[in-house]
């Protein structure tokens, strides 16, 4: 089963960041996001991946290509213009001749999935959601669901009008024949209208209960909750650095002068150099290729090449120097 992940949006929601990193390219523990993610999904057996490209789309394919997974095969749809997160599906439609996961690029989960997948195509479904249960609905999609069947459905429904507890995870299984519901060369939505012309024209959609952790990550404040939730291991995903003390982790050529506190939990990427007199944590992330100054005091909060995501969920400008280039 060949997978669509949709990789191509401008993440407004966490500028001014995303004008130097496309969200996909968001580090998080160590690694670029979408980098956590395909590798999950080629944990649970997929090897066949197109990514929905548009924005910044050449940093994205750089990084997936370094990479260097094996038996794996990639194939990139880059977005002249902006069509949206089914829209684009259009321009992939040469490649999608069987059911196909489909799989929104800002999101991260741990669960199995494989065996609703099996029972999608036991059943001869056309197109099923992976659902979780929140707390507040508000800032997702809003499922209604009755005997396994998607019956409502309210994209970020106002407070009080809330129809159920369940929320759309972007992640979905879809098969070919619906492409000919997207109009092509205009842009056109998933959840705002595709899923709603699909429930009009009865068309049956399934729904299945996404088990592990899951978390759409594209406002500062769900970033810096994934963050937490990384570095206090909530996740069942591989960390990839070394953990020299409990819920202290190290990503390599790290450099560690004297009289440095860390103070646990703290995750440090790859080509960290922290100088003199400095004390990092509790609750700090840092990312690769950073020089921390001498004297600095870090706590609860993620540190990025030239912004900071602090206890507030609000990325500010810092004064941490950097070592490496930042994207164009």
């Amino acid at each position: 089963m060949k997978v669509v992940i949709l990789a191509g949006g401008y993440g407004q929601r966490l500028l001014p960041i995303t004008n130097n990193i496309p969200k996909p390219l968001l580090p998080i523990a160590n690694r670029a996001a979408i980098e956590h993610l395909i590798l999950h999904l080629t944990r649970l057996g997929f090897n066949e991946f197109i990514i929905q490209l548009h924005y910044m789309s050449q940093a994205i394919i750089e990084t997936i290509n370094a990479m260097k997974l094996i038996n794996v095969s990639i194939d990139y749809i880059i977005e002249e213009k902006s069509l949206g997160s089914a829209g684009c599906l259009r321009l992939s439609k040469h490649f999608l001749n069987d059911p196909f996961l489909l799989v929104n690029g800002d999101i991260l989960f741990d669960g199995d999935i494989r065996d609703a997948i099996k029972i999608h195509f036991e059943s001869k479904s056309k197109f099923s959601m992976f659902v979780k249960q929140v707390d507040k609905c508000g800032s997702y999609g809003n499922v209604k669901i009755k005997n396994g069947q998607i019956i409502d459905f309210i994209e970020k429904p106002n407070e009080g009008s809330e129809i159920s507890k369940l929320v759309n995870t972007g992640i979905y299984i879809m098969n070919p024949e619906l492409l000919i519901q997207i109009p092509e060369n205009r842009y056109f939505d998933i959840s705002n209208d595709l899923i709603p012309l699909m429930l009009k024209n009865n068309i049956g959609l399934n729904a299945f209960h996404l088990e592990g952790y899951w978390i759409d990550y594209g406002t500062p404040r769900r970033f810096a909750k994934l963050n937490v939730d990384w570095i206090e291991e909530k996740l069942n995903l591989p960390i990839p650095a070394v953990q020299i003390l409990p819920r202290i982790f190290l990503g390599e050529h790290v450099t560690i002068n004297n009289n440095v506190k860390i103070v646990s939990p703290v995750i440090i990427g790859n080509d960290v150099t922290i100088e003199e007199n400095c004390v990092i944590g509790p609750y700090v992330s840092i990312s690769s290729n950073i020089r921390i100054d001498q004297g600095s005091v870090l706590h609860h909060q993620a540190v990025f090449q030239k912004y900071t995501l602090n206890y507030e969920n609000k990325f500010v400008h810092n004064s941490i120097k950097k070592i490496s280039k930042e994207i164009h």
